[in-house]
């Protein structure tokens, strides 16, 4: 088990600061977060899993976890984008998605055109709604969308969106998750939303 990668791949994630991991017989036995007062621990531990389990198809044991949180200069509430709707249309080959995002008692909306393919269905909702989010920021090529995942347990259906963007020439892993309950695509765009949301407030 490549341990080096793993360590990267967790120091990405939004909030957190520092990280080590400990590793016994080529076994993860504990992994060390110092964060900062953002989010709440649980949120940092649930996109953790989500990290190692799609990049390393690797489920943690969340026991093995710790979380040390300090204060830092950025602590201001996050005014958050809220999902408003979803459009989309077709014409020949290609698939068009817009998702209407709610800011500060304003709606807008980002169309993006993709070629029309299965991956693409799902993958258009979560770019459309990341290109929303930068048209409100009023910063082009600010995010990527990197995965949109479909999973179940227990009867529930959910989705998880990873997201990444470059800080100081530090990329940083973003990961939002939405129950699927009546639309698929309302899912997606929320996952998004709950990726991004917490950098709004700070401009980024």
């Amino acid at each position: 088990m490549d341990f080096a990668s793993i360590r990267d791949m967790i120091a990405k994630i939004e909030g957190v600061l520092n990280v080590k991991v400990v590793n016994e017989n080529d076994e993860l036995v504990e992994v060390h977060i110092l964060a900062n007062s953002l989010r709440a621990p649980k949120q940092i531990v649930r996109d953790i899993e989500s990290a190692l389990l799609a990049a390393f198809d690797y489920r943690i044991d969340r026991k093995i976890i710790s979380i040390a949180q300090i204060q830092t200069e950025d602590n201001d509430p996050i005014r958050r984008v809220r999902y408003s709707g979803i459009d989309f249309k077709t014409e020949g080959s290609a698939l068009e998605c817009s998702v209407r995002l709610t800011h500060d008692g304003e709606e807008y909306e980002e169309p993006v055109t993709l070629v029309k393919t299965v991956a693409n269905a799902k993958r258009i909702v979560a770019e459309a709604a990341i290109k929303t989010i930068e048209k409100i920021l009023g910063q082009a090529y600010l995010f990527s969308v990197e995965d949109v995942i479909s999973s179940a347990s227990r009867n529930i259906t959910y989705i998880t969106v990873i997201v990444s963007m470059v800080i100081d020439d530090r990329e940083e892993l973003m990961i939002g998750s939405a129950i699927v309950k009546n639309d698929i695509n309302e899912a997606i765009a929320k996952a998004a939303l709950d990726a991004v949301n917490r950098r709004i407030q700070r401009g980024v």
